[in-house]
């Protein structure tokens, strides 16, 4: 799994997280929804079933709703799920 990076935090690249979606989005990476556990799980397990790459951000706290933004639990466990077709593996052969 790919790095996950907090909000307002640096990347290593010196990046905040609110530039490491645009990071993200150029690298083909499609954000569609925030989850929690046992959602968060299920649903990773479901767009890798259906051929995905699967990545997870920590939410940043003003990306969620204002009554969620004070719940320590929710702003320890919501993750942002990211998702990009897979990659196909070189399959081929090498020539003799």
């Amino acid at each position: 799994m790919a790095q996950q990076v907090n909000a307002g935090q640096k990347t290593g690249s010196g990046e905040s997280a609110s530039g490491r979606e645009a990071e993200l989005a150029a690298q083909g990476w499609t954000r569609r929804f925030v989850a929690i556990p046992p959602r968060l799980r299920e649903s990773v397990e479901l767009y890798r079933a259906l051929g995905f790459e699967v990545h997870l951000e920590a939410e940043a706290p003003e990306e969620l709703p204002p009554q969620c933004r004070g719940c320590a639990v929710t702003l320890g466990l919501a993750r942002a799920v990211y998702t990009r077709p897979a990659r196909a593996r070189d399959t081929a052969s090498p020539t003799p």
